[in-house]
């Protein structure tokens, strides 16, 4: 396991929906940021491994289990670790915690090196990440089996053009927009009586400025399926209804 770094955090209003819970993308922007804090301290900020080896950090997977929604002011406690890497895949690892260390969400993340200039996956190299003290592994972690497309064969559409709010420092679209994108093709009453327990998401090709995506959402029971732009970005959204204001169903 590696080193773990933690950060107090305030939920602010610019980070709550309507029902006044911390908006799931808002969780997913929050942890990069702790995660790149942690990197910065370790010596190896985003700017470094551009600088030396000209190469980024990208997300290509999200498996987040959520057992309760931080609130609009909440104060919370976040926890991060790289807890291991392999040669191509470093895995790192997110918990948020109310003041009484009850964990509210966890997030299991995966991550990849990728070149700026061939926009190409590269090898990990053990001098970006020693500092982490991350186990090196030789397997390949499991990811998660999403629908196929031919499962949407019945299902709701929906476009959105790639516009220059939706980009990071990358160069391509930020990858907690898809949850907003996948998550506004539902229901707002739905949204009303329901809150996410369970999500997957998996980056398989960055989108850049100008493209449009053409998303697909089919529904199996409390289970929602996204596919945006034939397979770019799979998502899975498991609901349950709420049962009270603090908590929803398992």
């Amino acid at each position: 396991m590696g080193l773990k770094y933690q950060q107090n955090y305030r939920v602010p209003f610019y980070e709550s929906d309507a029902f006044k819970k911390m908006r799931m993308s808002s969780i997913l922007a929050v942890a990069l940021q702790i995660s790149g804090e942690q990197s910065t301290l370790l010596g190896r900020s985003d700017v470094w491994v551009s600088e030396r080896f000209n190469l980024f950090w990208a997300v290509i997977e999200y498996e987040v289990k959520i057992t309760r929604l931080p609130e609009f002011n909440e104060q919370i406690m976040i926890e991060t670790e790289a807890t291991s890497y392999n040669k191509f895949f470093c895995y790192r690892n997110f918990y948020f915690k109310d003041e009484a260390g009850n964990q509210l969400v966890e997030i299991h993340s995966t991550w990849v090196l990728m070149s700026k200039s061939s926009r190409k996956i590269e090898r990990v190299l053990d001098e970006i990440v020693a500092p982490y003290d991350s186990e090196k592994i030789s397997k390949i972690l499991r990811p998660h089996k999403f629908n196929k497309l031919e499962h949407f064969e019945q299902c709701e559409q929906a476009v959105y053009p790639v516009r220059f709010s939706a980009l990071d420092m990358n160069g391509h679209v930020n990858n907690a927009k898809y949850y907003d994108w996948a998550a506004d093709m539902i229901d707002f009453d739905f949204r009303k009586s329901h809150q996410p327990t369970k999500l997957f998401i998996k980056y398989n090709h960055e989108v850049l400025y100008g493209e449009k995506i053409q998303a697909l959402m089919s529904w199996d029971g409390l289970v929602s399926h996204h596919n945006f732009n034939d397979g770019s970005t799979q998502i899975e959204i498991h609901w349950s209804e709420v049962t009270d204001k603090n908590s929803v169903s398992k």
